[in-house]
């Protein structure tokens, strides 16, 4: 029997900064091995595989890497300690996202008995720098899924879908000159700085059920450096998305305006710790689930009637559903606010309710149904033949 306290302090207490998993994804490895078939898949993903005959492929996903620490003097415990206190746990990434980690694995071990269908698992690397990127590799290798059910945090709640997200690239070119003598150059930060303001105010679309659109500065940067008048300025711009959206129709806004700079989506390289390199369009679509859709329905009654929930940032969802169109869900311990956060912390209560979360969820979309109560009076439905028998909803 796996342990899921001990699992997740275990995960927190080995750093795993993107492109760094290796020793996290080992550690894990370890732990899947008790219980299923499991493999090193494409950037040092862990793949795991279940086989119980007949029934759907449902696949349980997560991701190895954190974000950094930051300053580790704002922690009131050491950020990899994994150290207890009042009732929570405490380190990087316990909430972002390795507790759900441990209550897909430690869930899914409890409830081998009765499973029909396939059961697969993907923790994948780099879903903080490239969401997506790392699990559509993933996918490409597996019998496609018939639910993808992510464990980013949601309070207990079942998630649905999100915002999506681009990373645009604004570039302003000028002319170099010696800074003591400007007049002679054209600086390309000075473009940027008139420009950029007609920029961030320009009309974004909103979605009636993710929200509107935004657009924010997260990085700035000139060349060359010195006491030189910068012939070149660039802004990286967070733009999140709504249904709909395309690279294309993003970059036309900004293209229509005939301003002296260059709108791009960024592109990237990422290497993984297994030494692989992926190149990276920094794009990704947003997804939701109809909430009448079948399996959010299933789940969400395996869950006791949780309630359902937008995330506000973005997931690996952007490849299983935003991309593929594969039924994605979301399910995991943990308040999204803790995430990226000193102290970030997750209760011990909320991470064994996680475990019996997963647990229940699994006996009902994997496990035989037990039979209806039959009421007392009535006769029994006839049974129809074997081929009219409907199936499970599969997307």
């Amino acid at each position: 029997m796996i342990d899921p306290q001990r699992l997740l302090a275990g995960l927190v207490r080995i750093p795993s900064p993107s492109g760094e998993e290796g020793a996290a994804a080992d550690f894990l490895f370890r732990a899947l091995r008790t219980f299923c078939d499991v493999e090193v898949g494409p950037a040092g993903a862990i793949v795991g595989a279940l086989e119980r005959g007949k029934g759907p492929t449902i696949l349980l996903s997560g991701h190895l890497d954190t974000v950094s620490p930051g300053d580790e003097g704002a922690w009131s415990l050491p950020p990899f300690s994994g150290e207890v206190r009042g009732g929570f746990l405490y380190g990087r990434g316990v909430v972002d996202m390795k507790g759900a980690i441990a209550a897909q694995v430690a869930g899914a071990a409890k409830a081998l008995t009765g499973l029909r269908g396939r059961l697969l698992f993907a923790y994948v690397t780099h879903e903080e720098t490239a969401e997506g990127v790392v699990l559509g590799r993933v996918l490409d290798r597996l019998p496609k899924p018939d639910l993808v059910v992510l464990g980013e945090p949601t309070d207990l709640r079942l998630g649905i879908g999100h915002r999506g997200r681009a990373v645009l690239r604004v570039v302003t070119g000028g002319r170099v000159a010696h800074a003591s003598m400007p007049e002679l150059g054209d600086n390309a930060v000075s473009k940027m700085a008139e420009l950029l303001p007609r920029l961030l105010t320009l009309p974004l679309p909103k979605d009636p059920m993710l929200g509107k659109a935004t657009l924010t500065p997260v990085s700035i940067s000139s060349s060359p450096g010195g006491p030189v008048v910068p012939d070149r300025c660039q802004v990286l711009l967070d733009r999140r998305l709504v249904r709909g959206e395309r690279p294309d129709s993003v970059l036309s806004l900004y293209k229509e305006l005939d301003l002296d700079l260059e709108v791009e989506i960024e592109r990237a390289e990422l290497r993984a710790y297994t030494g692989e390199v992926l190149a990276v369009e920094k794009f990704f679509p947003a997804w939701l689930m109809d909430p009448q859709d079948p399996w959010v329905q299933r789940a969400q009654a395996a869950l006791g009637g949780v309630p359902l929930k937008v995330w506000q940032f973005s997931t690996d969802g952007v490849e299983s559903c935003g991309r593929r169109g594969i039924p994605t869900l979301g399910y995991g311990p943990g308040d999204e606010r803790l995430a990226h956060r000193p102290d970030e912390r997750l209760a011990l209560a909320d991470l064994e309710k996680a475990v019996a979360g997963y647990r229940e969820l699994l006996t009902n979309l994997l496990g035989e149904r037990p039979p209806r109560r039959r009421e007392r009076g009535r006769r029994p439905a006839r049974r129809r033949p074997r081929a009219q028998r409907r199936k499970p909803s599969r997307a």
